[in-house]
């Protein structure tokens, strides 16, 4: 999935490139003229040949790229920097770029997010999936559901959880989606996670589930229809409280 924006360049005379250096990556770019924002010599590449002149190791000479890519104004320039590191990092390295993926909270940002949640380790997939539900939006609730299809029932609850707290309009139709799951504990998740939304449509939504064949999902459908009705009877005798 290619979702790195491209960045003009009014004037180029020397290579642009990114390449792996252990735990980030080391912008190289000497006498280019970039668009507004975006520097010259970053800070990260003037910090790694000042200590390369201090005699330090390469190893020691790692420097944290997502710091130094906070410093870069242009976003799809810092979007397309941090889509790097989140295909070609380290574990650790990709989840401080998923954490500044979600400080951008570009379109850019929620597709490279998007694509995260498809990653090799469980600790990068939930790093994005939390970092998605914290930007909300509809962009990000179409990204979080995209994991309601994944065969782990495990992912498709999480996936139903972060729905929930990412909210938005949307979030009930896609909880909807999630009661004719395959899985049981995936429908007892959105039922549960219905009852979180703050959502005139729930209780009619979660009304579906009484009819669920797994007796446990119809009885959590149950006590939150009436925890739902006690708490509509309650406002409306008391409005102002």
């Amino acid at each position: 999935m290619a979702v790195v924006s491209t960045m003009k360049m009014k004037k180029r005379s020397s290579l642009l490139a990114i390449i792996p250096l252990g735990a980030g990556l080391l912008y190289l770019g000497s006498s280019v003229t970039d668009p507004p924002g975006v520097p010259e010599r970053p800070a990260f590449l003037a910090a790694t040949a000042a200590d390369a002149d201090n005699g330090h190791s390469e190893e020691e000479r790692q420097v944290d790229v997502v710091t130094a890519i906070a410093e870069i104004d242009y976003a799809p320039a810092r979007a397309g920097f941090l889509e790097a590191v989140v295909t070609q990092g380290t574990v650790g390295d990709r989840k401080d770029a998923i954490r500044a993926l979600r400080h951008l909270a570009t379109d850019e940002a929620i597709a490279i997010l998007g694509y995260a949640l498809g990653d090799e380790d469980p600790r990068v997939r939930n790093a994005a999936m939390e970092a998605l539900e914290q930007i909300g939006g509809d962009e990000a609730l179409a990204a979080i559901a995209s994991a309601t299809a994944d065969a782990d029932p495990a992912a498709r609850a999480r996936a139903v959880e972060a729905l929930a707290g990412a909210g938005g309009y949307s979030a009930a139709a896609y909880l909807e989606l999630a009661l004719h799951d395959a899985d049981a504990r995936v429908r007892a998740t959105a039922v549960a996670a219905l009852g979180d939304l703050d959502d005139s449509r729930a209780v009619n939504i979660i009304s579906q589930a009484l009819r669920d064949p797994d007796p446990e999902v119809r009885e959590r459908a149950l006590e939150l229809l009436d925890e739902l009705s006690d708490e509509a009877q309650f406002h409306a005798l008391y409005p102002a409280m």
